[in-house]
């Protein structure tokens, strides 16, 4: 849903004209109002060590934007002065700016649906959202490590210039579009405990599956499932310390035996290493420098996952081409569920899909000799396809053209 932005005269309003925009319904600056925790931290600076009622929290530079087990703004934090670089680089438009009036750094903010992240969360959507929080980071040059805040430039506050673009609500599907997400190994490194820090039963169950993964094949060459999962219990009890984490309480006994149980079933029966992990499939020379490895390994990947990106869209314009419909970016981007970005990078496709097919046309059929044996050599799947001659059929192979007996 980019916009154009307009001039910053008939954009950004006049703050004191903005404050009475938090009680108009409609308005991206009335969902951030009803959104926000109604006791939020606030302050004159970034600590934000004050707590008021929202209605006047919106009164300082500084406050709390998402409520404590929901996200519903995406905010980035950017160090440099360019707030339009979303525009430039073909992004969606953010629903407010809040730019520093000296420096000109900003804040984007991105209204979604919210996303819940208490403990009791489904971990699924949560990574979902934390991976296009970081690409979307990369896409703007912000700060990756802001992840949101807490703590945010307040709109509307005298202090900052602020513009309101729309009050449009994005779904994640809509800016995972426009971005390319990063796929990694669920196993290719340690636990990533900053990804699921809202959760006891999450960070537990990161550390200990990976612990399982480091002891299961030593356990099932010299020991038993029985000495196995005892092992994971005593990790799991070590590890139980989240009052030193900040967290309210520890988990129970019973969180742990049904986390180490989850665990050590699923480990035991069908853990064999990551299914991603290719290692050895260049062949390369062994006295290459690891960071040449590297980057061929990379060079290869990348080239690998164009090449999908390119059957997907080679197959959505035939799709298209058989309902007889125009082949237009659009079109295409949402038959092949990519960004209309995306599939403009690959013009060399779309004007490979839209040159006539050729037609080849048939070779004459030499006379076939009247010694063949039969059977005798096996003939690959047919290319040219079977042809009747008289009472004999004749294949059309790689090998050229074999008669066979008529059934």
């Amino acid at each position: 849903m980019a916009q154009s932005f307009k001039s910053e005269s008939s954009t950004s309003v006049v703050e004191n004209e903005l404050l009475p925009r938090f009680q108009q319904e409609g308005t991206a600056l009335h969902r951030l109002l009803q959104e926000a925790a109604y006791l939020a931290r606030c302050s004159d600076n970034k600590t934000a060590a004050l707590i008021r009622p929202r209605d006047y929290a919106i009164k300082y530079p500084y406050m709390q934007i998402n409520r404590a087990g929901f996200v519903s703004w995406l905010i980035f934090d950017l160090d440099h002065d360019n707030a339009m670089i979303w525009q430039d680089k073909g992004l969606p438009a953010p629903n407010l700016i809040v730019q520093n009036r000296q420096s000109g750094h900003a804040h984007l903010y991105y209204g979604i649906a919210p996303v819940c992240t208490s403990e009791r969360a489904r971990s699924k959507p949560i990574h979902y959202m934390k991976a296009i929080y970081s690409a979307l980071s990369r896409e703007l040059n912000a700060d990756p490590e802001y992840h949101s805040g807490p703590v945010a430039k307040t709109p509307g506050h005298q202090w900052w210039r602020t513009s309101e673009l729309h009050n449009h609500v994005y779904e994640l599907s809509e800016l995972a579009g426009c971005v390319e997400l990063a796929s990694a190994s669920p196993w290719s490194k340690g636990p990533n405990l900053d990804a699921v820090s809202h959760s006891r039963n999450c960070i537990m169950f990161e550390k200990l599956r990976f612990y399982a993964y480091s002891i299961v094949n030593r356990q099932k060459e010299d020991g038993s499932f029985l000495s196995f999962t005892r092992l994971l219990e005593a990790f799991a009890h070590n590890h139980n310390a989240f009052r030193s984490l900040g967290f309210s309480a520890d988990l129970s006994q019973s969180d742990l035996r049904a986390t180490v149980k989850s665990v050590a079933r699923w480990t035991w029966d069908k853990y064999t290493g990551s299914g991603r992990c290719h290692r050895g499939v260049m062949v390369l020379d062994p006295n290459l420098p690891l960071p040449e490895k590297q980057a061929l390994a990379a060079e290869r990947t990348h080239s690998a996952r164009k090449e999908k990106t390119a059957g997907r869209i080679r197959a959505a314009c035939r799709v298209l081409q058989q309902q007889g419909k125009a082949l237009l970016h659009e079109a295409i981007a949402q038959a092949a569920n990519l960004s209309r970005q995306t599939v403009a990078k690959y013009k060399h496709v779309l004007e490979e899909v839209k040159k006539p097919f050729s037609l080849v046309p048939l070779r004459a059929i030499q006379p076939v000799d009247s010694d063949v044996n039969y059977a005798v050599h096996q003939v690959s799947a047919p290319q040219g396809g079977v042809l009747r001659v008289g009472e004999l059929v004749v294949l059309e192979s790689e090998f050229g053209l074999v008669r066979l007996p008529e059934i």
